[in-house]
């Protein structure tokens, strides 16, 4: 039988309620998936709270079934909405301004960059590669994010931890990301946009399913070769934003270095958040001297983590 989050029945589910608004940060704009995200409204502010948690409905109402005229209809009192939770986690890093240097800095003729100011901007773009890396990554850290490689796993029937939820229990089946069998790309393209296009099906039930296409550059420039007459380039918001992107069905099909080797990752990006403290979204805290250096110190920190409600509707394809 289905079991959801023990820590998190219909009423608490239900009851917990957050303030989510659109993040705007330096690191969206660096990382196709994490765009898509927020044009989605996917990137959440948090307001508070010891977690994240991402609401999950996950079995049916077992009262709505055919009956006849003088039937008693069911009325069971239906325990059908848990919550994935996941830990918030922390990436930070540190500032630091010579005071030696930001006095020669000072002046007007020989000041041709504001030393703090791009010091500043060279600390954001800092943390959005470490974001880009921490998204795709797996989790094994205990302090790293849990990314796409552990969300969207290659063994999912055998993961007890994710959200809270025991994809390895029978009746769980429905926490589990789909996975496609190992096909080559060097092989004919029908057989592996076969392959594709099978994966893409089970990944998907109703309205709901993969909306976004992340791989290798490698892949992406052999599925680019596997098109060849005919060929797909996709105007959207992608690329308005500057992300090269092919298309797959209805997908944007994009390459990101940070995207681990050896496969495709199929994402539904309508049940994938990345949800961050209101007071953790790319703060600065105020420059401090340093007690023994001649130095100013400050720190940029986020809290946050990528969340997901629906496992079901990603997938991953290995290729050899």
């Amino acid at each position: 039988m289905a079991t959801g989050n023990s820590s998190f029945t219909k009423l608490i589910t239900t009851t917990l309620q957050n303030l989510p608004a659109e993040v705007f940060d330096a690191v969206s704009t660096n990382n196709a998936l994490l765009y898509m995200l927020q044009k989605k409204g996917n990137l959440k502010i948090v307001s508070g709270g010891r977690s994240f948690t991402h609401p999950i409905f996950y079995k049916p109402n077992t009262s709505f079934k055919s009956y006849a005229k003088t039937d008693t209809i069911d009325t069971p009192l239906m325990d059908d909405i848990t919550r994935a939770e996941y830990p918030i986690k922390i990436v930070a890093g540190s500032i630091v301004i010579s005071l030696l240097e930001e006095a020669m800095n000072a002046g007007n003729k020989e000041k041709l960059i504001d030393l703090v100011d791009e010091t500043v901007t060279r600390a954001k773009i800092s943390m959005a590669e470490v974001m880009g890396d921490q998204v795709f990554g797996d989790g094994a850290g205990d302090n790293d994010i849990d990314g796409l490689k552990f969300l969207i796993h290659t063994a999912p029937s055998g993961q007890t931890n994710v959200g809270g939820i025991d994809a390895s229990a029978t009746g769980n089946e429905y926490w589990r990301n789909q996975i496609g069998t190992t096909a080559d790309f060097s092989s004919s393209s029908t057989t592996s946009l076969g392959k594709m296009s099978a994966l893409v099906a089970a990944a998907t039930f109703g309205r709901q399913g993969p909306r976004l296409v992340a791989t290798t550059k490698t892949l992406y420039s052999e599925y680019e070769a596997m098109l060849t007459s005919n060929i797909r380039y996709v105007t959207t918001e992608l690329a308005d934003a500057g992300f090269l992107h092919l298309a797959y069905q209805t997908m944007p099909v994009v390459f990101d270095d940070n995207c681990p080797s050896g496969g495709m990752y199929f994402i539904d990006t309508d049940n994938l958040w990345l949800q961050v403290l209101a007071r953790g979204n790319m703060e600065l805290t105020e420059m401090q001297p340093s007690h023994d250096q001649l130095m100013r110190v400050a720190l940029l920190y986020i809290f946050g983590n990528l969340t997901t409600g629906s496992r079901r509707t990603n997938a991953y394809h290995p290729w050899n």
